[in-house]
């Protein structure tokens, strides 16, 4: 009786250990996992508020471009609607020129808008291909590890198959010889030996089956483990895509973008170049008409802004009397330094410097003043016509700074420096468009004397003498010096 006793609680508590590793095992196995999850979206959401600040700024800026735009449109067609009511009564008249400039002038302010545009827009994509370049290569890298991982979790799902099949026979052997069998196995025994012997076997028995469970245990363990890395891939995978994906179309809109102004900016160009010389032919006959000798108005900028570069870094350079060593009259050279040192010749710090003569005796009349042609543009000096071959003499005592002989801008052109003024200011005269030039550099001349002959050389649609004063390199009124 003691020995089936014996017996019933050895069987007892090896059914109740089954059981319970059994439930473990199934607890395991549903337990979640969030905080990937949770990770991934706290990143998406701070990402996706970066992007929403940024695409903002980008809207506001692409919004005051557009009403740039449009004003500009607005004005054009204000322009081409007069030129069309001008050119059925008055074309070529002064009003008609003007208001060509006028239009041309809206035409340079599209194309720098455009150009400046484009150039923006290519320097977003030069920094925007490195980072695809780099975005590309990651997601080549993580698609190669996705693939990599999902190949080891089919691996471990094949021997998890493979053990847990082997585990769901055992326990369908054990279902089917029922759940009291290992009782009355061990009951039955007629002696303690063959109890003990039965005892053996189920232990083994026992011993092989929760091995089993470990078994199946460890391998759902190692494919959850690698399930979760796998999530984790995809979800920087499907990140970087989108990232990607984004770049690349933005990338395809900026360069359709590009191409859009570009075609523009080629019609713009066209329309440019015939309007240009529309309104150089205009002005060529209205001023041979009326004799009012200028400038056309529509010369390279490029042209211009290497000249005026070539002024200033001459005017910046001069000595001014204070500085210059005493010469003789007849030093009428330059020092080592390329600066003029004859101090004699010129005035310091006197208003009496400001007391100017015409430069072309006998020719008053203005046919362009300053600091602006009828139309608007820009005009740094005031124009006199008159025949050519017409005495141009200097406005003041000074030292000749300049002889330039060009075939465009200020063709032909005689630059005196004439000291300092009151306030200290560097002034220099400036005489244009000569047909001939009298004088030579650093050659001192009085007021009244001739420098040169009048003509149209370079930039000029007519005999005529562009006269310009400087303070410190900086245009002002001539006339308000001429008497």
């Amino acid at each position: 009786m003691k020995i089936r006793f014996l017996s019933l609680i050895m069987a007892l508590t090896l059914l109740l250990c089954t059981i319970g590793q059994t439930a473990v095992f199934a607890e395991e196995e549903q337990s979640p996992t969030t905080e990937t999850t949770t990770e991934a979206t706290t990143e998406n959401s701070e990402s996706t508020t970066k992007k929403e600040e940024s695409k903002l700024t980008k809207e506001e800026a692409q919004k005051l471009l557009e009403q740039q735009q449009k004003e500009l449109e607005k004005n054009l067609a204000e322009a081409e609607k007069k030129l069309a009511e001008l050119e059925k009564s008055s074309k070529g008249t002064a009003e008609y020129i003007d208001t060509l400039d006028q239009k041309i002038g809206y035409i340079n302010e599209q194309l720098t808008i455009l150009e400046n545009q484009n150039m923006s827009i290519q320097e977003e994509i030069d920094s925007l291909l490195p980072s695809i370049e780099k975005n590309e290569k990651e997601l080549n890298a993580l698609s190669k590890a996705v693939d990599e991982t999902k190949d080891e979790i089919k691996r471990l799902e094949d021997k998890f198959q493979s053990v847990y099949e082997a585990y769901c026979i055992r326990l369908r052997v054990i279902y089917i010889s029922g759940e009291f069998n290992i009782l009355s196995a061990l009951l039955s025994c007629n002696d303690i030996s063959s109890l003990l012997t039965r005892y053996e076997m189920i232990k083994s028995v026992a011993k092989s089956d929760t091995q089993l469970l470990k078994e199946v245990q460890e391998k759902t363990a190692e494919i959850i483990t690698k399930q979760d890395g796998l999530n984790e891939q995809l979800a920087k995978y499907e990140k970087a895509k989108a990232t990607l994906d984004s770049q690349k179309n933005s990338l395809e809109s900026k360069q359709k973008t590009i191409e859009k102004n570009s075609e523009i900016i080629a019609a713009n160009k066209v329309t440019l170049a015939t309007d240009r010389a529309e309104s150089d032919r205009l002005l060529a006959e209205l001023t041979a008409q009326n004799k009012q000798y200028t400038e056309f108005r529509n010369e390279d900028s490029e042209l211009i802004e290497a000249v005026e570069k070539e002024i200033q870094d001459l005017i910046v350079g001069l000595i001014t009397p204070d500085e210059a060593t005493t010469a003789t009259a007849s030093d009428k050279s330059k020092d080592s330094t390329g600066s003029f040192t004859t101090k004699s010749d010129v005035y310091s710090k006197s208003d009496a410097v400001l007391n100017m003569v015409y430069p072309v005796p006998g020719h008053t009349g203005i046919s362009a003043g300053y600091p602006n042609y009828s139309s608007g543009q820009y005009h740094g000096g005031i124009d006199f016509p008159c025949p050519k071959g017409s005495k141009v003499v200097a406005a003041q005592d000074g030292i000749v700074i300049t002889v330039k002989r060009l075939n465009y801008s200020y063709g032909y052109y005689v630059m005196i420096y004439h000291g300092t003024d009151a306030k200290g200011r560097s002034v220099v005269t400036l005489y244009a468009h000569n047909s001939s030039i009298l004088v030579s550099v650093g050659q001192s001349v009085k007021k009244g004397d001739q420098i040169a002959k009048s003509g149209s050389t370079g930039n000029s649609t007519g005999p005529h003498c562009h006269f310009e004063v400087r303070f410190n390199g900086t245009r002002a009124n001539p006339r308000n010096y001429l008497s």
